[in-house]
């Protein structure tokens, strides 16, 4: 551990959202005091480790029950020895150095710092039980992506009136009620009841939504180049589908509706292997919307199949409906989904996206981005164990990536109607030679 980074670090992170809830900056230095001058006798501890003790020194904390909690997931620092004798029997060298918010867990953890190998990982609940063999990160790494998320607005530090009621008193006696602004007037994120003061997040950011309309206008010139469509040819202003298409799907404000709304509309049929770029005529036929949840209900939204093959799978088993569980039907279109969101969740997530196929890996190749395999109809391109963040699935944005990586790499194919080959081009993902082509990398600077 780099104990004066990584204390930075946390510290940069603390006093952020100190700064945004609107409170005087001078005023976090006169009012948080490093760990180690609040709990001295730590100091005397042999349970911890020299390196965690120099970060401790400099990392900073509030007095208990204060309303200033360090970040999204996590009250402050926990500091707790031990308690993961199930993952390290022989010695348990743990430390629970931050505790989740109870919000946001039955049986509260939070982040885990491995004093041996001196790297940690996100177990924000006990139920979500480590192994050694997980994908362990530098505490710098994990901190630089929670930073990450906070200058993508994903997590959000909200000025203290947003969401809120307050009262002051008026002459002549009384009080006068002031209801604060229902969203922050610079992020558009509201409150929750249920989160860690000031913090909060959203459904998706528009860096996201940018982001994906950036890479979607690379793959659809890179495939017209590829295609030979003239530059004159290929300039088409309309959307994937327009408005009127989406009112007939029901497909709700938010992302999905704003991507296929302002996504450039392709000269071609196959975005990638087997997947079909949406017509009104397929798309507004929807399995889940209408059926999955209540659409009355602003804050659920049900799964929408972006890129559609004919093939079936059944979707008993399928990921994005274990935490959502709104299936009615005993199978699905395979494809390209947008995961189910509820924007009130813990982790909500509009731009989170599934890929369904007809078949399972069986080779053993096939692998998520933390090395375990991928050998489930969904499980190509997820993430897998998450070091960094909450279970969410993998963002559009990285399915957009891998397209337009195997297209300028010559890996696929194009043809006259797009991508060539069908859903079968897939399976490459579980052959030695190629597996490496289908991987989602996560941490700093990347996803997560």
């Amino acid at each position: 551990m780099d104990s004066e980074r990584c204390a930075a670090l946390h510290n940069a992170i603390f006093e952020h959202g100190w700064i945004s809830s609107g409170r005087a900056a001078d005023a976090f230095t006169t009012q948080s005091r490093p760990w180690l001058e609040l709990n001295p006798q730590a100091a005397q501890n042999a349970g911890f480790h020299p390196l965690v003790l120099a970060f401790l020194r400099k990392a900073r904390a509030l007095p208990p029950n204060h309303p200033v909690h360090f970040f999204y997931y996590f009250w402050g620092l926990h500091c707790e020895l031990g308690g993961h004798e199930y993952c390290f029997p022989e010695s348990d060298r743990t430390l629970t150095l931050h505790g989740t918010h109870p919000e946001h867990a039955t049986q509260p953890d939070g982040l885990v710092y491995d004093q041996e190998t001196h790297k940690a990982i996100l177990p924000l609940d006990i139920a979500d039980e480590l192994e050694a063999d997980q994908p362990w990160q530098k505490l710098e790494s994990i901190l630089i992506v929670w930073i990450e998320m906070i200058q993508r607005q994903k997590i959000v530090a909200l000025p203290d009136a947003v969401g809120k009621t307050s009262y002051e008193g008026i002459a002549g006696g009384g009080v006068r009620r002031i209801e604060g602004p229902e969203r922050d007037p610079v992020t558009g994120a509201k409150r929750f009841d249920h989160q860690a003061e000031p913090w909060t997040i959203v459904p998706w950011a528009p860096q996201d939504l940018e982001e994906c309309l950036e890479l979607w206008a690379m793959v659809v010139d890179a495939m017209e180049e590829k295609m030979g469509i003239s530059e004159v040819e290929q300039i088409q202003h309309d959307g994937i589908l327009d408005q009127g298409t989406l009112d007939a799907a029901r497909v709700p404000d938010g992302f999905a509706r704003r991507f296929l709304s302002q996504a450039r509309r392709p000269r071609f049929e196959t975005v990638a292997p087997g997947l079909i770029v949406p017509i009104a005529e397929d798309f507004t036929v929807q399995a889940f919307i209408g059926t999955s949840c209540d659409l009355e209900d602003e804050d659920q939204l049900p799964a929408i199949l972006l890129f559609r093959n004919r093939a079936t799978v059944s979707t008993s088993g399928l990921t994005m409906f274990m935490s959502h569980p709104h299936a009615t039907s005993a199978e699905c279109p395979s494809g390209l989904y947008l995961t189910p969101c509820d924007r009130s969740y813990r982790y909500p997530q509009e731009d989170g996206c599934s890929l369904i196929l007809p078949f399972k890996f069986e080779s053993g190749w096939a692998r998520k981005s933390d090395f375990s395999r991928a050998d489930q109809h969904d499980s190509l391109l997820q993430a897998g164990v998450n070091p960094y963040d909450d279970i969410h699935h993998v963002q559009l944005q990285a399915f957009l990536e891998t397209v337009y990586r195997n297209i300028q790499s010559g890996h696929w194919t194009v043809d006259a109607h797009g991508i060539a080959g069908g859903l079968d081009v897939w399976r490459n993902a579980d052959a030695e030679q190629h597996w490496a082509r289908y991987g989602v990398p996560i941490g700093p600077g990347k996803y997560w």
